[in-house]
């Protein structure tokens, strides 16, 4: 490779650029090659326009976007790049950051400085990189920016929702942002990511969690694993591992890492430890709430849960019904198909399909085995109600338990009318004019009736009177729980449709209801 070969390269390939001609002063204090880490190496090569990243503690990424920061600054001339955090103090220390990366680059490479103040580095060659605090309004007021890093969003001012729009708007046609934080419980980053890991909206999510790396802490792991030998005599064996822990090393952490992970919690707790090092998104945004179903037996059920595998296109039966067909693992997931004779209940939860709330259902049979399940945010309830209709006549006529608020009266009614669809979970309601008790169409769902659900579901997971297949069903279940105000439901920016559709099927199975 000639000189110039490799100076196209350089100029051409941030990743080369960053780890040839930066250095950054290691735990030991001495000045080394700018080594990227596995998650910063991810991070720079898979990012997008919009990238949101939510991560454990201490994983370089701030370093990684100031590196990234001075290589745009420098091969792209005239671009103004935006370093941004939630406190002055932490600005402070990515503008020392700054300074510290800059001046170790070769000077052949780095383009001069013209003006260096305590918030700002301008180079020669019309380009500027500015570190500030959430909350300046001042901040590139008129300008365009090239690349945009906001550390540690969770922890930003509220002012940091019009700020972001602000940001947004200024960002040129191939400009990169990057949303970073570790969590800092329920607020407008939470918001932001769930957006994201739901796919509904620009940005692209990275999660890195605590075990990936193992270098990041090695010295600590041994610390921490000696000092338990010490007092215990030996490292836990696999009978000696909680449920949790066995689920933990699936995803990959090692038996030190494990141990490292019980001193921790022991030092302070586990809710701080999943919020500092989560494992998974969930883990990270921790409520002020209380969780209604038992976190443990969660765990436990998702240790196995790979175990149920969903019927695939080519395995399905020739009588299931063709309008069906495009949504099979697109939206419905199908794990038992009906046999003559059994019977069945579906519990459905409705929305106006607008991209908001899900329309979803859960299928299960007498026996409280779930048999299948949908859901999409996207389907109108005209729609809805004829998947209803076709996956209740494919499931031996199933009973429907349709939840009536909002857009579930639609759908109740276009069953019951339209389609003749009979077989419906129905209440007893005092009727003023008759001045008696008629039945109503649907499940309805209030003070009274919810905690009812709630209660019977509660009971039949924890003792063990149904088996659960589905990975997203235990996810919300994770997160539905009783919130400050006494009420019940999925923690903020999460949702419980399918909790509420399980709730409703359990409902069926538990009145035995099934017209024919």
């Amino acid at each position: 490779m000639t000189t110039q070969d490799k100076l196209k390269k350089l100029w051409n390939n941030p990743l080369f650029f960053m780890q040839n001609l930066m250095k950054v002063v290691n735990k030991d204090g001495e000045l080394v090659k700018f080594k990227l880490n596995p998650e910063q190496k991810y991070l720079l090569q898979h990012e997008t326009k919009y990238n949101i990243v939510l991560k454990s503690r201490q994983l370089g990424i701030s370093t990684m976007a100031v590196a990234q920061s001075i290589y745009i600054a420098t091969t792209k001339p005239h671009s103004t790049c935006l370093l941004m955090s939630y406190s002055i103090q932490s600005a402070t220390e990515i503008f020392n950051k700054l300074k510290q990366l800059y001046n170790e680059m070769a000077d052949p490479i780095k383009v001069p400085i013209f003006n260096n103040n305590k918030k700002e580095l301008s180079f020669t060659n019309g380009s500027h990189i500015i570190c500030t605090t959430c909350g300046n309004k001042d901040v590139c007021r008129g300008a365009t920016i090239n690349f945009a890093h906001i550390s540690e969003v969770a922890f930003c001012k509220d002012t940091i929702q019009q700020q972001l729009i602000a940001i947004e708007q200024a960002l040129t046609p191939h400009g990169i942002i990057i949303l970073e934080s570790t969590a800092n419980g329920m607020n407008y980053f939470q918001e932001i990511w769930g957006k994201a890991e739901r796919g509904e909206s620009m940005y692209k999510p990275f999660f890195f969690s605590w075990i990936d790396d193992k270098s990041m802490f090695a010295e600590e792991y041994k610390e921490f694993c000696d000092r338990y030998i010490q007092l215990h005599g030996a490292l836990p064996t696999d009978k000696q591992l909680t449920s949790e822990e066995k689920l933990l090393m699936n995803k990959g952490a090692s038996l030190e890492q494990i141990v490292w992970r019980r001193m921790k919690i022991a030092n302070t707790s586990e809710k701080a430890f999943k919020q500092e090092f989560p494992s998974e998104p969930l883990e990270a945004f921790i409520s002020t709430g209380n969780n209604i179903f038992d976190a443990q037996m969660i765990h436990e059920n998702l240790i196995g849960i790979d175990n149920f595998k969903p019927i695939k296109k080519d395995a399905i039966s020739k009588n299931f019904p063709v309008s069906l067909k495009s949504w099979l693992n697109n939206g419905l997931t199908i794990w038992n198909l009906p046999k003559i004779g059994q019977k069945f209940y579906i519990g459905c939860d409705t929305s106006e399909g607008i991209g908001k709330d899900y329309s979803a259902f859960e299928i299960l049979n007498a026996n409280c085995e779930q048999c299948a399940e949908f859901k999409s945010n996207n389907i109108k309830p005209y729609a809805y109600a004829k998947i209803l209709r076709e996956i209740g006549v494919f499931y031996n006529n199933a009973n429907l338990i349709i939840e009536k608020m909002s857009a579930g009266h639609t759908v109740v009614d276009k069953l019951y009318n339209e389609y003749q669809y009979k077989n419906m979970y129905s209440y007893m309601e005092y009727d003023a004019r008759s001045q008696c008790m008629l039945p109503k169409i649907g499940w309805m769902t209030n003070t009274k009736s919810k905690p009812m659900l709630v209660n019977d579901y509660v009971e039949m997971f924890e003792t063990k009177q149904m088996i659960i297949k589905s990975k997203d069903l235990l996810q919300e279940m994770k997160v539905f729980e009783f919130s400050n105000d006494g009420k019940m439901g999925a923690i903020i920016g999460s949702h419980d449709d399918l909790c509420m559709s399980m709730g409703m099927a359990i409902q069926g199975v538990k009145c035995g209801i099934n017209y024919h």
